[in-house]
This record gives C-alpha cells, sequence and structure tokens, in this order.
C-alpha cells in the first residue's frame, strides 16, 4: 500500500512541475519565433555554453548527430551571428566553435525573462517557505545530477557494445 501511495504522491510533484513548466512555454516559444531560432540550433548553443567552445565533432556527439548533420547547423548559427568558427593555432586541421557575444546576451535575455518571474512568484512565500524550497530544490538537482549521469553511462556502455 506504500508503494502506491508514494506513486501517487510522485505523479502528483511531476504534475506540478508540469504546471511549472508551462507557465513558461509560451513566453518561451515568442521568444525563438523572435529570434528566429530552431530548437536543435538552440540546443548546439546550450551545448556550446555548457562544455565550451569545442570542435564540430565534439558537439555532434554530443548531440548525437553526424558532423555533415551539423554543418548546415553551425552556418546558420553563423550567418546569425551567434557562433563563430575559430582556427586552431597549433593544428590547422581543427576549428573551434565558439559563442559570441551576441549569443551570450541571447541568453541572459532568455533568462531573464524567468527570472523576473520566478522571482516575483517566490517574493510572495513566507521565509521559512522559501527557505524550505531552497534546501527541497538544492535536493532535487543533486538527485537529478545522479540520475542523468548514471543514465549517461548506461548509453555510454550501450554505445560500446553496439560499435
Amino acid at each position: 500500500m506504500r508503494e502506491a501511495n508514494d506513486l501517487d504522491e510522485i505523479r502528483t510533484i511531476v504534475r506540478l512541475l508540469g504546471r511549472h513548466h508551462g507557465a513558461f512555454t509560451d513566453e518561451t516559444a515568442r521568444f525563438f519565433m523572435d529570434v528566429e531560432l530552431t530548437m536543435p540550433q538552440f540546443r548546439a548553443m546550450v551545448m556550446i555554453r555548457r562544455f565550451g567552445r569545442q570542435t564540430g565533432r565534439e558537439l555532434a556527439g554530443r548531440l548525437r548527430v553526424t558532423p555533415g548533420t551539423l554543418v548546415p547547423l553551425v552556418d546558420r548559427l553563423e550567418e546569425q551571428g551567434y557562433l563563430r568558427r575559430v582556427p586552431d593555432l597549433d593544428d590547422r586541421r581543427l576549428t573551434w566553435l565558439e559563442l559570441t557575444p551576441k549569443a551570450e546576451r541571447l541568453f541572459q535575455r532568455l533568462w531573464g525573462l524567468g527570472a523576473v518571474r520566478i522571482a516575483g512568484a517566490v517574493a510572495r512565500l513566507l521565509p521559512a517557505e522559501r527557505a524550505d524550497l531552497r534546501r527541497l530544490l538544492g535536493r532535487v538537482a543533486d538527485n537529478l545530477e545522479t540520475v542523468n549521469g548514471a543514465i549517461n553511462q548506461k548509453v555510454e556502455k550501450v554505445k560500446k557494445v553496439t560499435a
């Protein structure tokens, strides 16, 4: 009986997280339409922002696409001024992909949209509620990182077996 209750509680929490996410969906969709970015283009930018400058082959691996698929995407991001190709000074065979200041401004604008909304919602909580929320969100983030790490390890094992 305890397991069924736990499952119901987890489902309720996931639905609430979905409501939280839904509160941002419309504004986020408008944002992407305004900046004329596709989701694959944005994912590429996120990977470069997260892991720093990288080669096309590294980025293709992180996005799980072929390098050939990545080329037109990178071309478009470069045309839009969000990304630049930088030749390696020591190895002429390598070209690095890095974000431009325009891309950084785009991320700041996007995160700013959400931050204002979240700050307004969190400000309505009592101080003790904010402390609880901070503690619990920290634990959820830690758990997500653990789960993601385990999933990534399994994916890598499967890749090695099937390669």
